[in-house]
């Protein structure tokens, strides 16, 4: 994992965690879920607007997806990370400068560890996607 410059992190909330009956939020120093998992299917989309944000496969050949590569900026309890890499078998690439959020989701929200098509960047997202390597490279 890359870890941003001490300078450039701002102050970062505290990421706590809360559980009803079948479902797993996280949290960011408020009572707002910023993402949530069911715990028996952990690989599934759960909240609404998340499931929205999977629009884009209306648009491309189902036979090409797993050959896209994907990216996300904030990994919230990883939903879409973990649906592009284990469901679609795409090439993934989250960016989260909060570091107590790429612990919480390995502990607590079943991100698998970075592998040859999975990639966690410990970085702020608006740095990170002006670096070269992702230039024209990223299609979701």
């Amino acid at each position: 994992m890359r870890t941003p410059s001490r300078k450039a992190v701002p102050d970062l909330p505290e990421v706590t965690l809360s559980e009803d009956g079948e479902v797993r939020f996280l949290h960011l120093g408020t009572e707002w879920i910023q993402g949530s998992m069911i715990i028996d299917d952990p690989f599934a989309i759960e909240l609404d607007y998340v499931q929205r944000m999977m629009a884009w496969l209306l648009f491309v050949e189902p036979d090409s997806v797993p050959r896209r590569r994907a990216m996300q900026l904030g990994l919230g309890s990883a939903a879409l990370t973990k649906f592009h890499f284990k469901k679609l078998r795409m090439d993934t690439t989250a960016v989260e400068i909060n570091p107590q959020v790429v612990a919480a989701c390995r502990g607590w929200f079943k991100l698998p560890a970075d592998g040859p098509r999975l990639r966690v960047l410990l970085a702020d997202a608006a740095n990170e996607v002006r670096q070269p390597a992702h230039l024209g490279s990223i299609d979701a």
